[in-house]
């Protein structure tokens, strides 16, 4: 439809703004011509037109020849579509300007049937973004093929379904026939949809323009693609654009393009452009390393350079796009398995890279934009540096220095209460006159933060890397071991009298090294890893010469007291900073936990909240066994008031239960009270966790027992209407399992003979009617189970839902005679323990009535006697 369609005027663009500037332009114009005949046209005639001449209604024409009727806010003029036009004919008017006059009611009506079908597609665009969303490959395809075509017609928001459509990149397979790379014959027809779709849109050079032109507007494309987008829409475009950088779609000429725009310094250019010229060099990086090297001193000159401090988001980008050089490598012959091996190639410290990314660090500016800059300066040296540890030491002095009086006066007050430390937006006690500017404090705080992860990372890489050396030595020293001693000893101790020690020296070279490392670290791998571990949990936080181990206490007094610090930027990086140092030492960690739950619990700012939830992560990951007993924490945020805590809590921990990294023991009825929240991101989101953990081993099915006690008891318990929404979505996961459909018959039977409370009967028996009942076994075990909730059946609900049960396993088809008959038997049976409960009941209310009647006549007998 969409297509075809008929609005073929002003190129046969669909743009809602520009068509409803048409219409408005012509009514004026209709106006202007109704009130030039109003005042050609005399009285005595003007009154017998009013009453005799016929009226040109458009709207009339519409409806007769099966136009759209369109509603008051449906257009742009916001007049009355019922009004008549005039009759120009019999206005006085020249035939041509009547002419005139009827070709624009004409145009008119073309204008407002245009709108009216662009305000369907607008109605029709959250649809069709679900439909990218969609379990179903013609659905998410048909999806794609409309917002392509949209864009080509300039529809209103077709960009954000684009943008939108990048993260089918990430397809997942799920099938059975794969490709060498994993992908499911499926997912590679979605992503070869979606990389065909962009192509066109964006790569697809014009038959009308020349070479250059051509490379100038792929150039502009793709530059576009980078404005006013999301963190998440660029992690999706850079795997995209990775990809087609790969099957070569695209040329050469385009970034060489990319590299003059980053690098233009003639005249001013807007820093959207620019920005977005080393956005998609970076993404094309990954793909091919050479677009880094080949110009090394353009990313110097321009983004560490004068454009670089003016700009700090260009810094970062381009400290990123010099993260690539990490990523080349020197190849040594491998013996273990017979492959090559990768050394990962580093630049000694003198490299002008470094200079320029001190620079950047140091940058006095004050610009919130700092931090992330910084953070990417940061990852470069660590990724490029022989010794990153040592030009880190130097920055961090040449910050301290900067605010040494300032921790002096800082780390001298007495830490406040707990509670005190939780109020932060109380008026803070008097301060140091030095604290009213913290700016410095705060930038040397999240400095020091991001290089305890980062020597995390180098301490794990130098593991790697030791492993690695030894596991190539092995053979070479099984082959030195079988070769007869006699020869190589008397050989060896000839040399050794007549050769200088400089001689010795070149003959020791091939095992000095080996010799060295195995002074260092063992003899085994796993030596290697507690030597490694050792110096990880003892040396960087607690060792004499740490300059680490100066911060710590300092990161732990601000959080202490952040009910004293008026600056929001230094609590929060004061917070996360010591969440990264717990992340090196465990006994650190364990010493400081109770300090960070409390964090959890009483801060007053949403960010600490959400950066302390994102902290208990990785502890998770680093110290699982500090968190196993408070693992009830991580849960709590998921009650947060604050809307970016919960969507925050609910992706740690969607990320620590699917990679099991925490075991789940009663907490995830928490995860499915979310599935009804009100933000729709998270209940989308927890959607997303169940269908994910549904995948694995009966996770569900293992735990629906403690999540209906957890959404129908509790005081954090869902209402009725909640619970049946979010059980008819978790039994979706096993009703094609009749074995799982059979044991939670039994358990749930189990369950309710146990329970008193009325309510969680109800949510029991509920649960109960959804499951399908296909087999025998299902039936009987339900019939054999009846006396543990026989005594509930007075229960209206109750009865009903166990009545349904029935009514759904009689309606499937191919029943055997067996079951047919177990289902007469169950039936007879409901209705005799039907009457029976109710029976009681009425029994049981009468016996209450005639004993509070009792008491009442002894109540009146009391009276007589007193009187």
């Amino acid at each position: 439809m969409l297509e075809s369609h008929p609005f073929s005027l002003d190129g046969a663009e669909l743009r809602a703004e520009q068509l409803e500037a048409s219409l408005q332009k012509i009514t004026d114009e209709l106006a202007q011509m109704t009130a030039e005949s109003t005042r050609k046209i005399p009285q005595s005639d003007s009154k017998e037109v009013d009453s005799n001449a016929p009226k040109a209604d458009i709207n009339d024409d519409e409806t007769e020849e099966g136009g759209s009727d369109i509603d008051d806010d449906e257009t742009a003029t916001g007049e009355d579509n019922k009004e008549s036009a005039p009759d120009f004919d019999n206005a006085g008017l020249s035939p041509e300007t009547a002419a005139k006059a009827m070709h624009l009611q004409f145009q008119q009506r073309y204008y407002r049937d245009a709108l009216y079908f662009v305000y369907q597609l607008q109605e029709a665009h959250p649809l069709m973004l679900q439909l990218l969303g969609s379990t179903s490959k013609g659905e998410v395809m048909e999806a794609m093929d409309y917002f392509v075509t949209a864009v080509r017609f300039r529809v209103d928001e077709a960009q954000e379904g684009i943008r939108r459509m990048s993260h089918l990149i990430w397809t997942p397979p799920s099938g059975n026939s794969t490709n060498s790379e994993g992908v499911t014959e499926e997912a590679r027809g979605v992503r070869t949809k979606l990389l065909d779709s962009y192509m066109q849109l964006y790569l697809t050079p014009s038959e009308r323009l020349s070479d250059g032109e051509n490379t100038s507007r792929i150039t502009r494309n793709l530059i576009s693609l980078t404005f006013g987008a999301t963190l998440a829409e660029l992690t999706s475009l850079e795997e995209l654009i990775r990809t087609l950088m790969n099957e070569h779609m695209i040329g050469a000429s385009v970034v060489d393009k990319l590299r003059s725009v980053y690098g233009y310094t003639k005249k001013p250019l807007p820093p959207a452009q620019r920005r977005g010229a080393i956005i998609i060099l970076g993404m094309l990086a990954q793909a091919n390393r050479a677009i880094v090297t080949d110009d090394i001193d353009l990313y110097l000159r321009i983004g560490l350079g004068k454009y670089g401090h003016q700009d700090l988001v260009l810094a970062k980008y381009t400290c990123m796009i010099l993260q690539c050089l990490g990523s080349g490598r020197t190849k040594r012959p491998g013996t273990v398995s017979g492959m090559d091996e990768e050394e990962i190639k580093r630049l000694p410290m003198n490299n002008p890279i470094f200079d320029g990314l001190q620079r950047i660090l140091e940058e006095p500016r004050r610009d919130p934009e700092w931090f992330p800059a910084a953070e990417q300066a940061l990852n470069a040296i660590y990724a490029l540096g022989e010794k990153p540890d040592a030009l880190a030491v130097q920055i961090v002095r040449n910050q301290a220095k900067l605010v040494q009086n300032l921790i002096a006066s800082v780390t001298t007050t007495d830490d406040t209460t707990e509670n005190d430390a939780m109020e932060v937006d109380e008026e803070p006690s008097e301060a140091p006159a030095k604290l009213k500017d913290p700016w410095d404090l705060t930038r040397l705080v999240f400095i020091v933060g991001h290089i305890a992860i980062k020597e995390i990372v180098l301490l794990e890489s130098v593991e790697a890397e030791l492993k690695r050396r030894k596991s190539d030595d092995e053979p070479q020293r099984k082959r030195r071991a079988s070769t007869p001693k006699s020869k190589s000893s008397s050989r060896g101790k000839g040399r050794r009298g007549k050769h200088t020690q400089n001689d010795m020296q070149v003959d020791s070279d091939s095992d000095d090294a080996n010799d060295e490392l195995n002074q260092i670290a063992g003899t085994t791998e796993d030596e290697i890893g507690d030597i490694i571990s050792a110096i990880r949990e003892r040396e960087l936080l607690f060792g004499q010469k740490s300059l680490l181990a100066l911060f710590g206490p300092l990161l732990v007094h601000i959080c202490k007291n952040l009910g004293k610090f008026k600056d929001r930027l230094l609590t929060v990086h004061a917070t996360a900073a010591l969440a990264k140092f717990m992340c090196i030492s465990s006994s650190f960690c364990e010493e400081h936990l109770p300090l960070l739950l409390a964090l959890l619990q009483k801060a007053k700012s949403p960010a600490i909240r959400s950066n302390v939830s994102i902290a208990l992560g990785d502890i998770t990951v680093c110290f699982n066994n500090l968190i196993g007993e408070n693992v009830h924490y991580l849960y709590g945020p998921l009650h947060d008031n604050d809307i970016r805590v919960k969507k925050t809590t609910l992706m740690v921990l969607t990320h620590l239960i699917l990679n099991g990294m925490v075991k789940v023991k009663g907490q995830l009825g928490e995860m499915a009270k979310c599935l009804e929240d009100k933000d729709k991101r998270v209940a989308d989101m927890a959607r997303l966790f169940f269908s994910e953990l549904a995948t694995k081993d009966n996770a569900v099915y293992n735990n629906l027992p403690d999540i209906i006690s957890s959404l129908s008891v509790g005081t954090n318990a869902v209402n009725e209407e909640s619970f049946a929404r979010i059980m008819k979505f978790l039994f979706d996961f096993i009703k094609e399992k009749d074995r799982q459909t059979d044991n939670v018959v039994e358990k749930l039977c189990q369950r309710m003979r146990n329970t008193t409370d009325a309510r969680q009967c109800r949510d029991i028996a509920y649960c109960m009617a959804l499951l399908p009942f296909k087999s025998e076994r299902s039936v009987r075990r339900l019939l054999d189970g009846m006396q543990c909730y026989q005594h509930k059946l007075a229960d209206n609900v109750i009865y009903k839902h166990f009545g349904d049960i029935a009514s759904k396993a009689r309606s499937h088809a191919a029943q055997k005679q067996e079951t047919k008959t177990l289902l007469d038997e169950y039936e007879s049976k409901l209705k005799e323990a039907r009457a029976k409960a109710t029976g009681e009941e009425e029994e049981a209310e009468a016996e209450a009535e005639a004993e509070e009647g009792q008491n009442g006549n002894n109540d009146e007998d009391s009276d007589v006697d007193m009187e």
